[in-house]
């Protein structure tokens, strides 16, 4: 029998919930880092969420932890409950949740940062919570994290990122950006496999349905065709039917670009 089980069914959710609001520094880490433990049993995922104040309780270690390793471990419990649907939505609708994550994706650690982009991942599957991450800021810090070497979450930014499509803000706000096409290019040439197929569908996403501006703004970068040539021969399979994707929609808008210039003459 798994002990997370065993020690769960004998009661301790409730005691450690207590705990996270200890003034000790220490015992406030450790009861949080244990609920994160006792959470990965799928049946105490149940335990904690309907446990009196346990989630509020974990979300206000986030924000406020009297160590970043207990905010961290706090935002690992919540990517943890998460992970059952249903948990998505009561999570993510509460009103503290997703600001105290973006607030650790912005002032955590490399390993604080990777747990709340994974947290905001799982929250942001659920499509009305897409525009709570938005809106409380997520795409230009996800963007600033791709310019960061030493962040280290590349392709947990980017996954969000290519989740954020999804909310028309979030569309628009990418659309704006004049950093995150030559960033993505690059991410096409030296991505890990999932990150180059992340780069792809958003490059595909912020060019198609209303995208003409940012496809002449690929266009015009040297580096674009050669590296969606590559990726169209050598990446995944999904990353081969994106790039083909991509490719066939620019040379639509390098034809139609032609013909309204013929037009003009």
């Amino acid at each position: 029998m798994d002990n997370r089980r065993v020690i769960a069914e004998a009661g301790a959710i409730p005691f450690l919930t207590s705990l996270l609001r200890s003034s000790d520094a220490r015992i406030q880490e450790n009861a949080v880092t244990a609920l994160l433990n006792l959470s990965i049993y799928d049946n105490n995922k149940v335990l904690i969420t309907a446990s009196g104040g346990a989630v509020d309780s974990i979300i206000t270690v986030l924000e406020t932890g009297k160590t970043m390793e207990a905010r961290e471990n706090a935002a690992a419990a919540i990517f943890s409950l998460s992970m059952i649907d249903g948990y998505k939505v009561s999570i993510g609708g509460r009103p503290r949740a997703i600001p105290a994550l973006l607030g650790l994706l912005k002032e955590g650690t490399t390993a604080g940062k990777r747990d709340a982009a994974s947290a905001l991942f799982n929250l942001a599957v659920y499509n009305a919570n897409k525009a709570g991450v938005v809106g409380g800021g997520a795409v230009p810090l996800l963007i600033e994290a791709l310019m960061d070497d030493k962040a280290g979450i590349t392709d947990d930014a980017l996954a969000v990122l290519a989740l954020l499509l999804g909310c028309g803000e979030g569309l628009e706000q990418m659309r704006k950006s004049r950093i995150l096409v030559p960033l993505l290019v690059d991410l096409l040439r030296f991505g890990s496999a999932k990150g180059k197929e992340n780069a792809i569908t958003l490059l595909l996403g912020l060019c198609k349905d209303g995208g003409e501006e940012v496809a002449r703004r690929l266009l015009m970068n040297p580096r674009s065709i050669p590296c969606l040539q590559s990726l169209s021969s050598d990446g995944s399979l999904k990353a081969r039917r994106k790039a083909d994707a991509l490719l066939r929609l620019l040379n639509r808008c390098c034809s139609h670009s032609q013909h309204s210039v013929n037009m003009g003459n």
